[in-house]
């Protein structure tokens, strides 16, 4: 296991293309190797790469709850939109399929909304993120590491 490297406290942030990739594949977002979630919903405590500790502080990932919310509005109010008004669709055949998309996308969109959360803080909190690994304080050497 000598894969792994140090992390210097000043390492240099990532591209937001970078956090949004590890973002949408569910990946750690300091090394981009570790899975978050060892099921449908149930989250990691910590990255098995590098180490990092996924939850900062209770109540953290409160933040991804504003993220689910707002893209679900945002669609909704889209989709009702377009489909009422350039489409003409009546609103007795819209609302229950408009309704039944705004319990369903929070459920799947769930784990999206986490990983974004978690990724946004460490890209906009670099030294922060550093911060919440534990004491091995080492992650993997990108030149060394296999890919999942």
């Amino acid at each position: 296991m000598d894969s792994k490297t140090p992390i210097p406290t000043s390492a240099p942030p990532d591209s937001i293309g970078t956090v949004l990739s590890r973002a949408s594949g569910l990946k750690c977002p300091l090394c981009g190797k570790g899975h978050l979630f060892d099921s449908w919903i149930k989250m990691k405590t910590t990255c098995e790469r590098c180490g990092f500790r996924f939850e900062r502080d209770p109540g953290y990932f409160l933040g991804s709850t504003y993220i689910n919310y707002g893209l679900t509005t945002f669609l909704t109010t889209w989709s009702y939109i377009v489909v009422r008004f350039v489409m003409g669709i009546e609103q007795r055949w819209l609302i229950p399929g408009l309704a039944t998309f705004c319990i369903i996308f929070p459920l799947v969109f769930f784990r999206y909304a986490r990983s974004l959360w978690l990724a946004f803080d460490c890209y906009f909190d670099r030294t922060g993120a550093l911060e919440m690994r534990q004491e091995t304080g080492t992650r993997p050497d990108p030149k060394t590491s296999k890919e999942n």
